[in-house]
């Protein structure tokens, strides 16, 4: 990686992504475990399905703030003030009539879902329809706050954002804590004061930017220009594309379920979700360090650093999300267990499936942010991600056709495997990039370390040992494996940026 600064930022803003997401995590499934407790595995389900029909539109949100935050770090180096104050300006445009849009059309797609679509009991549609509206508004606060924290992400500014989403997490264990005391429909209160937490999220973003950089000025018509208004429309347009497919897949499979079976189902697979989102928080706090870096690069015009940042990404996300990934796999009834007390039938299943598909996604995770520094953005949402959404015909035509869901679930990590190694020739042919150099750098380094770990936990959980000892076993096999991603998982570049950190923080130690 050029230049200390650079390195200095990466791993403060690395550091930064891991403490939260550490502290982030236990607030998470301590919030959850509560809110499970309180609302009852059905309100539950029915809160998952609800607020997933809409809530996956938050995500599109991280579309809106990857595409914002690729013009505004791409273009740092290229143009002085007026130009970031007009990409931002007319992003800030773009999230507010976008946001009017979603918002008609929610409300009209709320006023048919109801009636006969979702499988709710007929006394409990109320509260869902007030669930409904709440995510509703959380929604399109999240689109409003997002062109606010790509700004921040832009300038590698992640110890703010990290700060915020640690409060936001603290604040959700207090509402759980405060259904137990307080409100007469639980499940109406809840939603209502998650609504309260997003508002404190917008104003806390909005005021801190306005405060810190220039090019964060209240949008301004005259800024308003037709050709980077058009660019970020059609980036836009496509990251949300490629981002429906992800989500769609996701809640499309939810729906699929609560069809075929029950909304105790869908509290099984909102469950999955919540671990996989937790512990994928790991991998994404390393792409999210980067993401900059590679985007700056590749407007810099240096490609070949750019690829390399992309390897690196790839590698040690996948490398970070297996440390958890795989022990959870083998443990994973344990774990429901002491966590929720009471586990709902098939979490343990969609857990290992929903755990195997995100680490299957880092494998090749760099290469998503490349591709978007080189903007080739619409081909790649049509040929790459259409593979994931082919997922729910499939899913849906063995459950129609009696095949058993132990079976039928696992083509979600087989369509995730094709879209995964897809992006390599894809990549290759939109920026000269090399798939032998990416199989070099990142399939072979990190096969020996991988393949070790899942035998030793095997082997480990073939002997039955109890659940405290398969941990502390756990503990040395997680050591051993980080010797063996030292020895084989870098490469000569890397093993020397290791050994700077490491002198780095023994001289702040010995002062």
């Amino acid at each position: 990686m050029q230049g200390k600064n650079s390195s200095v930022r990466l791993i403060i803003n690395t550091c930064a992504q891991y403490t939260r997401t550490i502290i982030n995590i236990a607030l998470s499934l301590y919030s959850t475990r509560l809110i499970l407790n309180i609302l009852g595995i059905a309100d539950y389900g029915i809160l998952v399905l609800i607020a997933g029909v809409v809530s996956m539109l938050a995500f599109v949100t991280n579309a809106m703030i990857s595409t914002t935050q690729r013009f505004l770090s791409y273009h740092q180096s290229k143009g002085g003030l007026l130009l970031q104050q007009q990409i931002f300006s007319n992003s800030v445009f773009l999230h507010i009539f976008f946001s009017i849009g979603i918002l008609i059309v929610l409300e009209i797609v709320g006023l048919f879902i109801f009636e006969g679509f979702l499988n709710i009991v007929p006394d409990r549609i109320y509260a869902a329809k007030m669930v409904y509206q709440c995510t509703i508004f959380m929604v399109i606060l999240s689109f409003l706050t997002a062109p606010y924290k790509a700004l921040l992400i832009s300038h590698e500014n992640l110890v703010y954002t990290s700060i915020i989403e640690i409060c936001d997490g603290v604040l959700k264990v207090f509402v759980a804590i405060a259904l137990t005391f307080w409100g007469h429909d639980k499940l109406i209160t809840y939603g209502i004061l998650m609504c309260g937490i997003n508002v404190m999220d917008f104003i806390a973003y909005t005021y801190y930017t306005h405060k810190k950089y220039e090019e964060c000025i209240i949008p301004k018509l005259k800024l308003l220009d037709k050709c980077y208004f058009k660019s970020i429309s059609s980036f836009i347009g496509w990251q949300l594309y490629s981002t429906g497919c992800v989500v769609g897949r996701t809640q499309g499979t939810a729906i699929i379920l609560n069809r075929f079976f029950s909304t105790v189902v869908n509290a099984a697979f909102g469950i999955a979700l919540q671990i996989s989102g937790s512990i994928n928080f790991i991998s994404s706090a390393l792409i999210m360090a980067i993401n900059p870096q590679i985007i700056k690069a590749e407007g810099e015009g240096d490609r070949l650093r750019m690829f390399k940042l992309a390897e690196v990404a790839s590698k040690f996300s996948f490398l970070l999300l297996s440390i958890l990934v795989v022990p959870t796999c083998f443990v994973i009834h344990d774990i429901l267990k002491l966590w929720l007390g009471e586990v709902p039938e098939n979490s343990e299943l969609f857990c290992r499936v929903i755990l195997i598909t995100a680490l299957i996604d880092q494998i090749t995770a760099g290469l998503i942010t490349a591709n978007l520094a080189i903007g080739n953005v619409r081909s790649y949402a049509l040929i790459i991600n259409t593979i994931k959404i082919l997922t729910l015909p499939v899913l849906y035509g063995m459950l129609y056709c009696g095949i058993s869901l132990r079976y039928s679930i696992w083509c979600y990590v087989f369509f995730e495997l094709v879209c995964s190694l897809c992006r390599l020739p894809f990549v290759k042919r939109s920026g000269r990039f090399s798939i032998m150099n990416f199989i070099r750098n990142v399939f072979c380094r990190i096969s020996i370390p991988f393949v070790v770990m899942v035998v030793a936990y095997s082997v480990l959980y073939r002997s039955q040992v109890p659940f405290i000892a398969f941990l502390g076993a756990g503990v040395l096999i997680t050591i051993g494996y980080m010797l063996l991603i030292y020895k084989f998982g870098l490469d000569e570049q890397e093993r020397c940026v290791c050994k700077k950190v490491k002198q780095g923080i023994l001289s702040r130690i010995k002062l």
